[in-house]
C-alpha cells in the first residue's frame, strides 16, 4: 500500500481559550476504505496550551508533553508575515543542545483570537552542529502530485524554504541570530 496525501493539515490556536486544535490523521495515511478514511480525517485533538504569548506579529505557544518518553515540551512560534511555523522540541533529558528545531512553510491567517496555520508540507530541520536539511519532501511531492497542494501553494512553500535557507546562511547557521533578525527573539531560552 502506498501513502496517500488526503488534505492539508490545519492547526488552529485560540489565544483566548489557550488551546491548539490539531487533526489526528497524519498528512499521509495508508489507503483505506473511503468511509473509514473520512472518519479518520475528521478526528481532531484539542490541546491545552501551557503558555501562549502574542507579540509583534508572532505567536509563541508551549505545550508540555508528560506522556511523551522523549520530548519534555514543544514550543512553536507562528510568524504570520513570514509564513513560518518554528517548532522546537526540548528532549526529556533537558539537554537543550539536543533540541531539534523545525522551520515549516505555512500560511497563517489571524482572525481575532484565532491563528489558523495551514501546513504547506515543506520545511527545514536544524540540529545544533549540523547544516539545515530539507524535511517532509516526500509528503510535499505526494501532495503536489495528488492535487492537494496547488501550483501556487507549492511555489510558496519552495520559495519560503529557499528564502529561509539563505537567511540561515547569512546568519552563519546561528538560529538565535536568525530569529532575532526575524523579530521573535532567542529560541534557546525556551
Amino acid at each position: 500500500m502506498s501513502p496517500v496525501v488526503s488534505r492539508q493539515l490545519v492547526e488552529v490556536v485560540d489565544i483566548h481559550a489557550a488551546t491548539r486544535t490539531l487533526p489526528l490523521a497524519p498528512a499521509h495515511v495508508v489507503e483505506q476504505e473511503p468511509d473509514v478514511l473520512e472518519q479518520v480525517l475528521e478526528q481532531v485533538l484539542e490541546q491545552a496550551l501551557d503558555r501562549c504569548h502574542v507579540a509583534d506579529g508572532h505567536l509563541r505557544t508551549t505545550v508540555l508533553s508528560p506522556e511523551d518518553p522523549f520530548v519534555l515540551a514543544e514550543t512553536c512560534w507562528y510568524v504570520a508575515d513570514h509564513g513560518l511555523r518554528i517548532r522546537r522540541r526540548l528532549p526529556r533529558d533537558g539537554d537543550a543542545a539536543g533540541a531539534t528545531t523545525e522551520i515549516g512553510a505555512v500560511r497563517i491567517v489571524v482572525d481575532g483570537p484565532q491563528w489558523r496555520s495551514t501546513d504547506l508540507l515543506l520545511g527545514l530541520e536544524v540540529v545544533p552542529g549540523r547544516p539545515a536539511r530539507v524535511v517532509h519532501d516526500a509528503d510535499f511531492a505526494a501532495a503536489v502530485a495528488g492535487g492537494v497542494l496547488s501550483g501556487a501553494d507549492a511555489d510558496e512553500a519552495m520559495s519560503t524554504v529557499h528564502r529561509v535557507l539563505g537567511e540561515l546562511v547569512d546568519a552563519r547557521h546561528d538560529l538565535d541570530t536568525w530569529t532575532c533578525a526575524l523579530g521573535t527573539g532567542s529560541l534557546t531560552r525556551f
